[in-house]
């Protein structure tokens, strides 16, 4: 059967990749690298274009297949690490009785990014009544103050968000982009809900040049299929969305690597590590799923789900800032922030007579940096080079360069610091590795992973300093195919999409119907339920529905081959999942989606989708299912029953609800009425029994 191609880009620090895969066979048809176009007019965005143009080329009239084009970006992240972000204003919202309190828990100040790198906002509250008269001139002093973005924070909103929405229209009629707090996240929490839309507002200038360039990309090279861009929790969002809320795409990167780890290792427990040119991110596979967590910047908890990653200053590319005659660190600066090649993928010839050259890579920075210069130009010692110098890459690798260049360009550093060209090199990648390892070990030590567990090389300089970090940890390397390209593999293979179309007179009454049929169909195709978002539209002219669903392979070892299996094997699963026989497993509930086993009833419990993959399988002091009034009323009886007073606060049993195709995670939650609220709300949405999980 002649399957579709799907094309997955990956846009990190130094590179911008992309790549062709067959959806039916996984096969690898076409890949293409360019370098990331941060200076250029159109940003990252360029960048794009310049791989798709190459990417295509190759496909020849195989380019009628591709199904859709994903990618992951690395983009926000990298923002907030370099500081390059809006100063934003934030407007906080509250009645009269709760201002004072709002005031204080909206002005969120300068919040940290990275080391001397921050987010800078300046703050306005607002009381609800006198919103129309004051609204105009606060968001007037905020631009005056330098606000290039507008973060709006209303208490109580998730409850109702009209005040939210005028301030954001308000501001977008003043051309200022603008994220409010209720678009990221419906709990409760209004400081954690403002900084989270402060950091959300802070990339959205930068993002949306990205998104208009990527467009403008793919209709210049007429490849009319949809875009959608993975997030960092392992789902899909359209282009639309990324518009609004970037920042779920924090981790995006290391998602679509893991993800592209699992479909082809088939690992249970690792570590993966992806070294790219600017940073390595360090992430942990357990049971054959990778952890996830929610973000803290700096310490301060935001709404911004991801896979639980270590971000790492310290990557192929990394500059090593020196001290005297002694590194002092290697990164966070890059050699593709300097503008400069990396000496080991030079010509030995042009780095005879080079000369020791200490640079600042970026306005402000300390002219302290190790670069050589030499009559052709001035080239980047990173640990690439290094563990070229040092002949640790192996040939045929994609982060192979020239030995005799590598060394060659050590000399001046080596000179300086009164050793051998090749003692320079290791002292350079151990630095790099040292920083990588530590993550490593944390990683480890969090998550409970013994000495004997893997780490799994995935970037181009991946097979220039996994191997070392293995090195001072004892651990052994899992080399998969195509390292340099895997984040591109993974977000081609990991996001699904489904559009259903309708004739209709009355555009309301058949789009909550569509919508449903589309989230079958996206689900169908091979997306975890949990990850599907869907997107109706009506077209007057026509009288056309259309309902776009968009989702994400689960992110589980296997899961981007699997089919739907049936019922006894979901069964069976269940009880594999919980470590107990067939036989004591019984079915709780069921939907379209999933199905809820117990052990015998008990405290046990494991949720199943129809591709026998299992999301949730947790030990739980109380499982109950119902519907309606009903069964909020037992959720609120059994939240009473179960939370401990400690006197300076209450603390609540974790709450798993699945209903419908989602599954929530309530452990954010701070008072019961939150957990309450978020039951009532998803009931309304989904005409389906709820599973209710009190977690131990």
């Amino acid at each position: 059967m002649n399957s579709g191609l799907r094309i997955g880009i990956d846009v990190g620090g130094t590179f911008t990749k992309a790549v062709a895969v067959d959806a039916a066979t996984l096969e690898l048809r076409a890949s293409a690298a360019v370098p990331t176009t941060h200076t250029a007019s159109e940003g990252v965005a360029a960048g794009i274009a310049h791989v798709l143009d190459d990417l295509l080329a190759q496909l020849g009239d195989e380019r009628a297949r591709v199904e859709f084009v994903a990618f992951s970006t690395t983009q926000a992240m990298n923002a907030l690490l370099e500081g390059d972000v809006a100063r934003v204003g934030v407007v906080g919202l509250a009645d009269a009785a709760d201002l004072r309190r709002a005031r204080k828990r909206t002005k969120v100040g300068s919040i940290g990014l990275a080391a001397g790198r921050a987010l800078e906002t300046e703050h306005e509250a607002l009381e609800a009544t006198r919103l129309n008269g004051d609204l105009d001139a606060a968001l007037e002093r905020l631009a005056c103050a330098g606000c290039t973005a507008i973060a709006v924070s209303g208490a109580f909103a998730v409850d109702d968000p009209s005040l939210e929405e005028t301030v954001a229209e308000r501001a977008r009629a003043r051309g200022l982009p603008v994220c409010a707090g209720h678009e990221l996240s419906g709990t409760y929490g209004l400081e954690t809900r403002t900084v989270s839309a402060a950091i959300n507002a802070s990339i959205l200038p930068v993002v949306e040049r990205t998104a208009a360039h990527v467009e403008d990309a793919l209709a210049r090279a007429d490849l009319r299929v949809p875009l959608l861009v993975l997030r960092g929790d392992g789902g899909a969002m359209s282009v639309s969305e990324f518009r609004r809320r970037p920042s779920l795409t924090v981790g995006s990167g290391p998602a679509a690597g893991v993800a592209a780890a699992l479909h082809q290792l088939a690992v249970r427990d690792a570590i993966v590590i992806e070294c790219g040119g600017t940073s390595s991110n360090v992430s942990v596979v357990k049971g054959g799923r990778p952890v996830l967590r929610t973000l803290r910047v700096m310490g301060r908890p935001t709404c911004i789900r991801a896979i639980d990653s270590w971000v790492v200053g310290a990557a192929g590319g990394s500059l090593a800032r020196m001290q005297g005659r002694k590194i002092a660190e290697v990164g966070p600066r890059s050699a593709h922030v300097a503008g400069l090649s990396y000496a080991c993928f030079a010509d030995p010839e042009e780095l005879r007579g080079a000369e020791l050259e200490l640079v600042a890579p970026r306005d402000g920075d300390p002219e302290k940096y190790a670069t050589v210069r030499t009559p052709r130009g001035r080239f980047a010692l990173t640990p690439t080079c290094a563990a070229n110098a040092l002949g640790l890459v192996p040939d045929g690798a994609y982060a192979k360069g020239s030995q005799e260049a590598a060394l060659l360009a050590f000399a001046p550093l080596a000179a300086t610091m009164k050793t051998t060209s090749e003692e320079a090199a290791r002292r350079l990648l151990e630095d790099a590795a040292r920083k990588i390892a530590h993550a490593v070990t944390d990683a480890a030590r969090q998550h409970e992973l013994g000495d004997d567990v893997p780490l799994v090389a995935l970037g181009g300089a991946g097979e220039a300093l996994v191997g070392e970090v293995a090195r001072l940890l004892g651990r052994k390397v899992l080399h998969p195919r195509h390292p340099e390209v895997l984040s591109s593999i993974g977000a081609a293979l990991s996001l699904v999409r489904a559009e259903r179309t309708r004739s209709a007179v009355d555009s309301a009454a058949g789009a909550a119907e569509l919508a449903a049929e589309a989230e079958r169909a996206c689900v169908a195709a091979g997306a975890a339920p949990a990850t599907v978002a869907v997107e109706t539209s009506y077209d007057a002219k026509h009288r056309l529905l259309r309902a776009v669903a968009t989702g994400a392979v689960a992110l589980e070892t296997g899961a981007a081959t699997r089919t739907p299996v049936p019922v006894v094997e979901r069964h069976a699963a269940a009880a594999g999942a919980l470590g107990v026989t067939e036989e004591t497993v019984t079915l709780l509930a069921a939907n379209d989606f999933y199905r809820v086993y117990s052990e015998n009833g008990s405290g046990r419990v494991a949720v199943v989708d129809e591709l026998g993959v299992v999301p949730v399988a947790e030990n739980a002091r109380r499982i109950f299912a119902g519907r309606g009034p009903e069964f909020v009323a037992r959720l609120a009886a059994e939240l009473h029953a179960g939370s401990l007073n400690l006197g300076v606060g209450t603390m609540l049993p974790r709450v798993l609800l699945v209903c419908g195709s989602r599954i929530l995670d309530l452990s954010d939650a701070r008072r019961a009425e939150e957990i309450v609220a978020a039951a009532e709300r998803v009931l309304a949405e989904h005409d389906s029994e709820a599973v209710a999980v009190l977690v131990r």
